[in-house]
């Protein structure tokens, strides 16, 4: 996908901290070339700083997750991977000594930007996630109290079914999925107030991930038309 970005356009983008994953790499693209992918970290900040650039280390984290979704494609098998980069695309800082535990609205929204980098770079492969992000996810879904993955995250399902007495939570699987298909969008969904029943809490959460994915939606589209402006 061929962006028109203008220098000072992606200078910008790369000093807001809260700039997209996405716009971080199309940014750094712009200004350093293609070939940047296979310089070192250091050369990578050494070249922007030149260029007068002063990227932020939450950007830092972003552009180097990117880069190694587009290198080496550990974002769909290897779980650790998996999960710092969801804490990076959601413009938190890394802890590289421990776990993060990425929440699952960090998930939804890191892996919908995973496929629309894919996209950008005209990577056409049929991806998808391998046992153990899927595994991941499932549990991750599992200690928030879903019984249903919410937006994006349908590939987990089944991960997530083998933690749920299945004959117990079956009826309320059928119930919400009908209940949420039929759900207001938009911020008539946000402001929905939704009954302290077993039904309503699954639709509380779905709606808390949805809204954030939204969100982050609304984030994404101003941080393009500031790129392309």
């Amino acid at each position: 996908m061929t962006l028109v970005i203008t220098e000072s356009a992606a200078k910008a983008a790369l000093k807001n901290d809260d700039t997209c994953a996405s716009v971080v790499l199309y940014a750094t693209e712009e200004l350093l070339g293609a070939e940047w992918l296979n310089w070192e970290p250091a050369s990578v900040w050494l070249e922007l700083d030149r260029r007068g650039v002063s990227i932020s280390t939450g950007n830092r984290e972003q552009l180097m997750a990117a880069r190694n979704l587009l290198t080496t494609g550990r974002f769909w098998y290897d779980a650790l991977v998996f999960e710092k980069t969801c804490i990076a695309f959601n413009n938190e800082e890394i802890n590289v000594d421990a776990l993060d535990d990425a929440p699952i609205a960090f998930i939804a929204w890191a892996a919908w930007e995973a496929l629309e980098i894919l996209r950008h770079n005209e990577i056409n492969e049929d991806v998808s996630f391998d046992r153990e992000v899927i595994a991941y996810t499932g549990v991750q879904l599992f200690r928030e109290g879903f019984v249903i993955a919410p937006v994006g995250l349908g590939w987990a399902q089944a991960a997530l079914d083998n933690y749920l007495p299945k004959y117990e939570v079956k009826p309320l699987q059928a119930t919400l999925r009908e209940a949420w298909a039929a759900a207001p969008q938009g911020q008539k969904l946000y402001d929905a107030a939704f009954p302290e029943t077993p039904e309503g809490v699954q639709l509380a959460r779905l709606a808390t991930v949805q809204s954030y994915f939204d969100t982050r939606t609304t984030t994404y589209l101003k941080d393009m038309a500031q790129l392309q402006a």
